[in-house]
């Protein structure tokens, strides 16, 4: 995998991501597998060009819990000052096969999204130990 420098971000960030199979191919051109657990968000501008920005919020938990959906619309609340689209990765290590927690988390994403004004959710990936899937 390349080194993941604002350079490369800046490289990847010419070329918009306009369908799901692009995202899936960003999404795996960035992390690859899934190694630990983590979250990172692909923030795009307008046009759909990945910013040179990958935040990560690190220790994840395994389960969204009671104060996800909130702590969820806060996110992407400030993420829609800074871009107008944004793709979730989850990464794990682990099976290639979507576990229930993972969809909760899918689904605990896509709530808030849809109570997020100023930012479209344009996917939720999982990054596992063999690869990347698209889980919604």
């Amino acid at each position: 995998m390349d080194e993941l420098t604002t350079e490369r971000l800046l490289e990847l960030g010419d070329l918009p991501i306009l369908d799901d199979d692009a995202l899936l191919d960003r999404a795996t051109t960035l992390i690859e597998r899934g190694a630990v657990r983590r979250m990172w968000l692909l923030l795009l501008d307008e046009e759909r060009r990945q910013l040179p920005l990958l935040p990560q919020i690190e220790g994840t938990p395994v389960s969204p819990d009671a104060g996800t959906a909130a702590t969820l619309a806060a996110l992407l609340t400030g993420v829609a000052e800074v871009a107008a689209h944004v793709a979730v990765v989850l990464e794990r290590p682990g099976s290639a096969r979507a576990t229930p927690d993972d969809l909760a988390w899918a689904d605990a994403l896509v709530r808030a999204a849809g109570r997020t004004p100023g930012v479209q959710l344009l996917g939720v990936l999982l990054a596992h130990g063999r690869g990347v899937d698209a889980l919604w």
